[in-house]
């Protein structure tokens, strides 16, 4: 919150006195809580980073299919197959992979905006054009149509 905010809202309900007395209590807190929340963010964008990662490593591995299998007329069993992934499988990791990189890349913006850092969004920003070119070269391999085309 703004110092400015304090102030006005402290002068509103004439406190404005008691306020200037502990304003550098006030800026330290706040200086605080926004350095907490920098590092919520940071860690934030390395788990979504590392999420990433581990999609593209399963991307092309094989997919566990469960069906339930009626055994009888009162029993059910789940069987598994386990099957290479295929393009609906490929499609919807992709997905996850861009919701991930587009969730970490806002993060990055939010703390260019708030503290001048606009190199990490900047490196995003590449990392997240690269997966979607990534995505429009195996989509074309796979023979699909990429998402938005008709």
């Amino acid at each position: 919150m703004p110092v400015s905010t304090v102030y006005r809202v402290a002068t509103d309900y004439d406190l404005a006195d008691a306020w200037e007395d502990r304003r550098e209590q006030t800026e330290a807190a706040t200086a605080a809580w926004a350095a907490d929340l920098a590092k919520r963010r940071i860690e934030l964008q390395s788990g979504l980073i590392d999420d990433i990662a581990e999609l593209r490593r399963r991307l092309f591995g094989e997919v566990v299919h469960l069906h339930v299998v009626k055994v009888d007329m009162v029993a059910e069993e789940v069987k598994q197959t386990v099957l290479d992934a295929g393009p609906s499988d490929w499609r919807a990791t992709m997905g996850a992979i861009d919701t991930a990189a587009q969730q970490a890349v806002n993060l990055a913006r939010l703390d260019a905006e708030t503290a001048g850092a606009g190199q990490a969004s900047g490196l995003l920003e590449q990392f997240e054009q690269s997966l979607a070119a990534a995505r429009r070269d195996h989509q074309a391999a796979a023979g699909t149509e990429p998402d938005g085309a008709g």
